[in-house]
């Protein structure tokens, strides 16, 4: 048998010995975030990160959760004070490495920043844009935590990051950050969003990896189920089916 073959049966052990009770007790938490997350009118989600949650919930074997939509720094917030459960997407950071547990990484990406088209910024290096007047950020985002630490005191945070691109063709911010593999589907199903208002500007910010975060109080066993389904997923090619139907320029690079 090939090592493949016995990581595969090895990951659908783990998943079929969950315990279905705790998972789906679970308060789950996202945001806006096309194409990760994002919602209708009518009441449904989708998005690359739901609909990976919705078959690593399927693969262990539990109920589906009620996911419920937050601002960033609210559902955030609610994980630091025990109101919540889960929360995705988020990056990790060494501070986020103390406060939850993680599972993934389910997507990564390279963030630049994007300016108005036309606005005639230039960017030779990261800490030029220091120079701008001010950079609209998510606050409390992973973003937000770089570039204070990286000694940016030009920051304008908001609750999402549609909010901060509304701000920069307005003419609030000069900068937004944000995923170069993330930003064409983001405009996409932002139809109030035009893409051909904005432009990449400079080199690359900072590289992510993206996961699904755990409060500490979940068990360390509930959090390895699910790591257990997301490695399942991967290995038979569901994870890379799912990626390509989300980020399609992917597929034909």
């Amino acid at each position: 048998m090939s090592n493949r073959a016995v990581c595969i049966l090895l990951a659908a052990f783990l998943v079929c010995c969950a315990s279905p009770t705790f998972a789906a007790g679970l308060r789950v938490m996202t945001c806006e975030l096309p194409p990760f997350s994002y919602s209708s009118s009518n009441g449904t989600s989708s998005g690359f990160a739901v609909e990976l949650v919705r078959l690593m919930e399927e693969r262990i074997g539990g109920e589906e959760s009620n996911i419920l939509f937050y601002p960033w720094p609210r559902a955030y917030r609610k994980m630091q004070t025990g109101s919540g459960d889960v929360l995705f997407p988020m990056a990790i950071t060494p501070e986020r490495a103390t406060k939850f547990k993680f599972v993934g990484p389910i997507y990564w990406d390279e963030i630049y920043f994007y300016s108005r088209k036309g606005s005639n910024i230039k960017l030779t290096c990261t800490g030029d844009a220091r120079k701008v007047r001010r950079i609209g950020v998510t606050k409390n985002g992973f973003i937000h935590v770089s570039l204070q630490k990286m000694g940016f005191t030009n920051l304008e945070p908001g609750p999402s990051r549609k909010c901060d691109f509304l701000k920069l063709v307005r003419g609030r911010v000069d900068l937004v950050p944000m995923g170069e593999k993330a930003i064409s589907q983001f405009m996409h199903l932002n139809s109030d969003l035009n893409p051909a208002d904005y432009e990449r500007v400079g080199p690359p910010v900072t590289f992510v990896s993206i996961y699904i975060a755990f409060a500490t109080t979940v068990p360390d066993g509930v959090v390895a189920r699910w790591q257990a389904a997301f490695d399942s997923l991967k290995q038979d090619g569901t994870w890379l089916k799912l990626k390509d139907k989300y980020f399609p320029q992917e597929a034909v690079e």
